[in-house]
């Protein structure tokens, strides 16, 4: 499978993105991917595309608050296949450090009416430490930053 690097989205992959934003995330975070990399100058997108040019998944690295952050999607169609474990391995390789915010709990909606399902042990199992000690606790979400970082 490849993934693909580009700074720049054509309109056909941001309205896929922002489909896959709106399908997989909490209904609370519904039409928030316009707005993810505002005021952000350092940033990559990773996409994985099936033969029609689909996006199956993606992820993001950016640069905000002195920190790389990231944030990833993968297609519910397309969990399980391993896909995130490659865009988790290819941040991880152009990153020694990345940061994320991870909803930990199965409290929230999709929009399709079904619990949110929290990536955590996802994240835990490739190399993230939970840092329990920031957090965001509003109406729109609840979640702990977590950190991957080559070094000890």
């Amino acid at each position: 499978m490849n993934i693909f690097k580009t700074r720049q989205l054509t309109d056909k992959q941001f309205a896929q993105i922002n489909q896959l934003w709106n399908d997989e995330f909490p209904v609370k975070l519904a039409n928030r991917f316009p707005i993810l990399l505002e005021g952000v100058e350092n940033y990559s997108h990773y996409l994985v595309e099936d033969a029609q040019q689909q996006v199956m998944a993606w992820a993001v690295d950016f640069e905000k608050d002195q920190q790389v952050r990231f944030s990833i999607i993968v297609a519910k169609k397309h969990q399980g296949k391993g896909l995130g474990g490659l865009l988790i391995d290819r941040l991880k390789a152009a990153n020694n450090t990345l940061y994320g915010w991870v909803i930990d709990h199965d409290a929230d909606l999709k929009s399709n009416g079904k619990s949110y399902q929290s990536p955590m042990s996802f994240y835990v199992k490739h190399g993230f430490e939970i840092l329990n000690d920031h957090r965001i606790d509003n109406e729109m979400i609840r979640a702990v930053l977590i950190k991957y970082s080559t070094e000890q």
